[in-house]
Parts: C-alpha cells; structure tokens; sequence
C-alpha cells in the first residue's frame, strides 16, 4: 500500500479493528475465523472477506434492489459451471446474505453476502474432502468460489462509490496436517499412484492482500491459488492444467 507510513499504518489498523471483530487477526485457538458471519456455518473451512478502504462506511443499502442483484444469476467468470450460492435469503444488521441450510437444527453450509460498507464475503462448509482418513481441501473449488466473489465484487464497486485502497482476507480452518486436492489434468491426486502428500504445518492459513487499484479478477483469483499452494507447502501451482486442453490456464472442470 502506497503513502506516507502514518498514513498507510492507520489504514491497516482500520482493517484490523474490523477483522479482530471478525476473528480474522491471529490464525490460532479453535474459534478462528467463526466470528460473524463465520459463525453461523457448520463446520466452517474457508473463509473470503473483501474490505473498503473505510469498513464503517454506508456504502450500499441493504435493500430489494441489492438483493435482487446479489441473486442474480451469472456466467462462470472462469469459464465452469454455473455458481449457485444458496436458495435462501436473509438481513442481518449489516449485510444481505444468501445461503444454503438443509437442517433447520444444523448451522449454514455456505453462504455469499454483500455488506453495508460494499465488501463481500463468502464462507464454506464443503470446500474439503478425505481420502483415508487425511483432510483434503480442494484448491480448484476454492479458487473459483474466490473467483466468483470477486467478480460480483467487481460489481459492487461499480454500484457504489468505493475507491482503493482494499483488503482482501482468506481464511483456511484446522489445515494442520491437512492437504490439497482437486488439482488440474496432469497433476497426481492424493491418494493416487506415488503422490507425495506434502501437508500443511499451520493450523489455520490467514491470507491477505492489499490492493491501491480496483481488483483485477483473474490475477487475483490465480494468486489465491498460488498462496494457498504456499502455505501448503508446495509452489506447484496445481490449479493451473499441467497437460491437455486447458495447459497453462485454470481448469475449469469440476462441480462443488
């Protein structure tokens, strides 16, 4: 982030007010990531949170309008399937959220919101799987759920009268010993041939990005990819297609 360094560290604190409240600071103890809106999803493992320049700002009005946008329906910006975000609909003080609950007694499985100050956010219950009894999260459904956010973000900046900077935070839950899946053509599964399952040695990933321009979808969607990769303990960049049709580019092939 650019500026004068009182200027840029009180920017930062901003945002770190807001995601303390959040539970998005310190990726440590057990209640990681479950504050707010995280805390309302069952078995929470992904987390992705965009922020204004001003969190506290009354930038979008959480009203039928805003809804009927957020529910629109939309192309995949990568090229897959189609995104379905949930089929039910709610307020909450500051935001509008859609969602999926199948159990009235259970938490939310997933939910995408768009908040009073124009960010959004997203949070996932089934962005893992398990081979044996090893974790899995699946790095290409994640990186199209961040994809996909980005681009109704993208939009929500253009509604509104947002200007940089951003923060972008994604949060990983219980990654200890944990590792990736759902990789592109030409990369080995876990679990299949002689797959060296490297795993993670956090116990939960905290990612987060500063932004001084609006966000470039693509490049930022390819590098959460990239850093999940990292702190997973590889570089390989295995949601890029190692052979075949897609070879270079994202895979676009898998359901959620």
């Amino acid at each position: 982030m650019k500026g004068p360094i009182r200027d840029v560290d009180a920017q930062r604190t901003r945002w770190i007010t807001y995601r303390r409240e959040q539970g998005l600071v310190d990726a440590i103890g057990g209640s990681f990531a479950q504050s707010g809106l995280g805390g309302f999803v069952e078995d929470l493992n992904v987390r992705f949170l965009f922020l204004p320049a001003d969190p506290g700002a009354d930038a979008m009005p959480l009203n039928a309008e805003i809804l009927g946008w957020l529910r629109e329906e939309r192309p995949s910006p990568y090229g897959g399937g189609q995104m379905e975000w949930g089929h039910r609909t709610r307020a909450t003080s500051s935001a509008l959220v859609i969602y999926d609950q199948y159990r009235d007694d259970r938490g939310w499985d997933s939910y995408l919101a768009v908040h009073r100050h124009g960010g959004v956010e997203f949070g996932s219950g089934r962005s893992i799987y398990h081979v044996g009894d090893k974790r899995v999260f699946a790095l290409r459904q994640i990186v199209g759920l961040a994809w996909s956010a980005l681009a109704i973000q993208a939009e929500a900046i253009e509604r509104s009268t947002l200007e940089p900077p951003f923060e972008l935070t994604v949060a990983l839950r219980d990654t200890k010993d944990a590792t990736l899946g759902s990789f592109a053509e030409g990369w080995k599964e876990p679990g299949h041939g002689m797959y060296d399952m490297v795993t993670c040695i956090e116990d939960h990933v905290l990612l987060r990005w500063e932004l001084d321009q609006q966000p470039v979808v693509e490049d930022i969607a390819l590098e959460v990819g990239d850093r999940i990769e990292q702190a997973f303990g590889t570089s390989h960049r295995r949601h890029l297609a190692h052979r075949g049709q897609y070879e270079g580019r994202f895979d676009p092939r898998f359901g959620f």
